[in-house]
């Protein structure tokens, strides 16, 4: 088995780790959860006691998800990763940097195989306590994707979707000849339950991710179908895993979940990029 890669969030040193303790050279050290996860995120880099996603949003998630209705995009992603690294025996190091609580790096899991060292990282606590312990064999830290704790050139595949990143530190672990995938919401997606929060609802604005230097711009992901929601448990596990949850008044929260189903448009985009090599 590979060494796990996480560095010391204090000084950038690699960190060991012996029992439940992962210590730097700088004997700086962290404590690995019951869980399993390790806390790497410093507080100076908190902008709350307890940042990110709560548990009741996160469970929500999880059960939406785990019903497969955005498996398509976890598919498309593989897919797509694969198409780089075509190898199954070749050895891989994949981030999945705003994991939440794992679904993608997991679903990444059962198509690309036991060949990839698997991590994830949230900001959220609540998320990787939930990761770790549904998915024990993968590596979770808490940390911010703006200070992502793996070294220089560390990582074959970086995974993002929908979380904020910083896209210096997305090179900068990055191996050349790496890949960058990049998930994120199309103008129609979910636009049926916006129409249902909204009084003028309008498409999803979409980011437009610059050019990032070093990065080669392969071609883009479309991932665009229909799926329907069959009962009000689904709809409502939607409607508390995004924000539109905090913009619904409670009269159109009450009516989202007390609808029978929900048809909806299910629209991603993936911006794709590769590092270049030296």
């Amino acid at each position: 088995m590979n060494p796990i890669l996480w560095r010391c969030p204090l000084c950038h040193d690699p960190l060991n780790q012996t029992g439940r303790t992962f210590t730097c050279a700088n004997r700086h050290s962290f404590d690995q959860a019951k869980e399993g996860y390790v806390n790497l995120l410093l507080v100076n880099r908190k902008h709350s006691t307890d940042p990110g996603d709560n548990k009741a949003m996160l469970e929500s998630r999880r059960q939406f998800l785990q019903q497969g209705f955005y498996a398509p995009l976890a598919a498309a992603l593989s897919t797509t990763i694969r198409e780089h690294f075509p190898d199954p025996a070749q050895a891989l190091t994949l981030l999945d940097a705003g994991c939440g609580e794992g679904y993608y790096l997991n679903q990444l899991a059962q198509i690309l195989g036991a060949n990839v060292q698997y991590y994830g990282t949230d900001i959220s606590r609540a998320a990787m306590r939930m990761a770790a312990k549904q998915y024990p064999v993968m590596q979770f830290a808490v940390a911010s994707s703006f200070a992502v704790p793996l070294p220089d050139a560390s990582v074959d595949v970086l995974v993002r979707v929908f979380a904020p990143a910083s896209e210096a530190e997305i090179t900068r672990v990055l191996k050349p000849g790496g890949l960058y995938l990049w998930a994120y919401p199309a103008a129609q997606h979910l636009f049926e339950l916006r129409q249902l929060i909204y009084d003028a609802p309008q498409p999803h604005s979409v980011e437009v991710l610059p050019p990032l230097e070093g990065m080669q711009q392969c071609p883009a992901l479309a991932v665009n179908y229909r799926a329907t929601l069959p009962d009000q448990a689904s709809i409502s596990a939607l409607l508390h895993m995004t924000p539109y949850y905090w913009s619904a008044s409670a009269e159109k929260q009450a009516h989202c979940q007390q609808l029978p189903q929900l048809d909806l448009t299910v629209d991603f985009a993936v911006t794709v990029m590769k590092k270049e090599s030296l």
